[in-house]
Parts: structure tokens; C-alpha cells; sequence
């Protein structure tokens, strides 16, 4: 019944349900761990963390608790403590989704102040998977924000390089152009995004920008 309630996102009945189930296994790892999750969804972390230190009690160094414990701390803005888990649960040969895992690092390590090992973080993504869209985004954004911007530049062409519709990064790219005073380059970035995206908010600002460089 909880699984149903959580299907269709009714996290106040599906907190009953595990609840109740809870009274008759309160041992249950599993169950402390669903528990913990409809918590999250409720933006109830401090119970979500509880439930889930009591399900790693019961069942320690399980690494999909372990990720969704430190995928709360990001949500509470405990970065080293997010970093720490991260790290752990990347580090585990049994976890599937090392990707993921180290991801998430990266952003606690950029949220908690360490750009450099962030950067790291990344490339280590990307030297084992080079088309990651996420990582090559997360870095070029990070790098953006060191003001390195031909290295932000080459992040972002690489996506675009993939995925040729997205222009919310063609948009970054004419950005990266106009930071390095490439400003004929960052027209033709801002003129195809606003030409592939007429009528649009994001069509609107390319256009700004468009203005902005041809001035």
C-alpha cells in the first residue's frame, strides 16, 4: 500500500502505511529506509535523516542508503558531511551507480568551497565516461564561475557536440565568446539561439545579448 501511495506521490498516506508496517518489523532496515525516503519527499529532513542512520545501524555500509543519505545533506547544505558519504559510496564495488554517486560529490565539493576538487571530481567522471552531459555541464559551469573560460567553452561545445537541440548551453557558449572578447563568435552563438528559438523566453534573451555584442 505505501508503494502504491508513493506511485501517485501521496507521501502523507504512504508515511501511515510504513508506520504501521513498522510496528510489526521495527527492526526492519527497509523499512526505516522507505521511511526515510517519504520523509525527504516531505522536506522533513531531520526525520528522514534519523530514519536513515537508524536503517545504516541495522544494516551497515548498505551504499544505495548511504547515497540517499548523502543526497539529503545536499538538501540540507551539509557539504563535507555530503562530500564524506559521497566519496564512500563511489568507493564501494558493490554500488552500480558510481556516476551518480561521484556527481554528487562534485556539487558538495563546489557548494562547500573546494572548486579544484571539484574539477577533479569530474574529470574522473569523464575518464571513464568522455559523453556525460551532466559532468561536462557541472565542470564548464565550474570552471565559468573560475573565470576560466575557454576551458568553460570547450565543456560546453563538447555537449552541444552531443545533444545539437540544446540551446541553453549554445547560450553559455556565446557567453564563454563574450567573456574572452570573441564578440563576432558570441553573435553567431546568440543569433542561432534566437533563431531556433523564436517566441521564446530564451529566444527573448538571446536577443538582449545579441544587442548587447553588436552594439
Amino acid at each position: 500500500m505505501a508503494q502504491s501511495y508513493m506511485a501517485t506521490k501521496d507521501y502523507t498516506s504512504a508515511l501511515n502505511e510504513m508506520l504501521q508496517a513498522l510496528k510489526l518489523k521495527p527492526n526492519s532496515a527497509e523499512f526505516h529506509s522507505s521511511i526515510a525516503v517519504i520523509y525527504f519527499e516531505k522536506k522533513a529532513y531531520l526525520k528522514s535523516e534519523e530514519h536513515y542512520k537508524k536503517s545504516l545501524r541495522l544494516a551497515p555500509n548498505d551504499p544505495i542508503v548511504e547515497n540517499n543519505l548523502a543526497a539529503l545533506y545536499l538538501n540540507m547544505q551539509r557539504w563535507d558531511a555530503a562530500a564524506v558519504l559521497f566519496r564512500k559510496v563511489a568507493d564501494n564495488l558493490l554500488f552500480r551507480y558510481k556516476t551518480r554517486a561521484l556527481i554528487g560529490l562534485g556539487v558538495a565539493q563546489t557548494r562547500g568551497g573546494h572548486p579544484m576538487k571539484a574539477v577533479l571530481t569530474y574529470n574522473e567522471v569523464l575518464e571513464m565516461f568522455p559523453d556525460n552531459q551532466q559532468a561536462l555541464f557541472n565542470l564548464g559551469k565550474l570552471y565559468y564561475d573560475m573565470d576560466k573560460y575557454e576551458l568553460a567553452k570547450s565543456q560546453f561545445a563538447k555537449i552541444i557536440a552531443l545533444d545539437d537541440s540544446n540551446n541553453n548551453v549554445r547560450m553559455l557558449v556565446g557567453q564563454c565568446y563574450m567573456q574572452l572578447c570573441e564578440l563576432d563568435k558570441a553573435a553567431d552563438m546568440f543569433r542561432e539561439v534566437a533563431n531556433r528559438e523564436d517566441h521564446s523566453e530564451l529566444g527573448d534573451k538571446a536577443r538582449e545579448y545579441l544587442d548587447t555584442v553588436t552594439k
